[in-house]
């Protein structure tokens, strides 16, 4: 078992008490764990860094901020997030 393995193993719990309605502190359970699961798409693709490696590193930044409960006026850096890891995606099919 990888470490991406194991990232994303521990984002599938977060994603399992987030549904059940568990909670800790302030802490947004499921931020936190689309925040482990771009982590470990990240660790997989760190070998080349290019446009598409670079957009879900933001992404990551995006949800651990959204995880600890950070706010700037009405953004919701978990749609951020989703739209920045949405985008890496696009680009890897878009520029080859």
């Amino acid at each position: 078992m990888n470490l991406s393995t194991l990232l994303e193993l521990v984002a599938l719990v977060l994603f399992i008490l987030a549904a059940i309605g568990w909670s800790y502190k302030k802490t947004d359970l499921i931020a936190a764990g689309l925040a482990l699961w771009a982590l470990a798409e990240v660790i997989g693709r760190l070998s080349s860094l290019n446009i598409s490696v670079i957009l879900l590193l933001l992404a990551f930044v995006a949800f651990v901020l959204a995880a600890v409960g950070w706010r700037y006026k009405k953004v919701g850096l978990i749609a951020i997030g989703l739209a920045l890891w949405m985008a890496s995606l696009l680009v890897t099919l878009v520029i080859h």
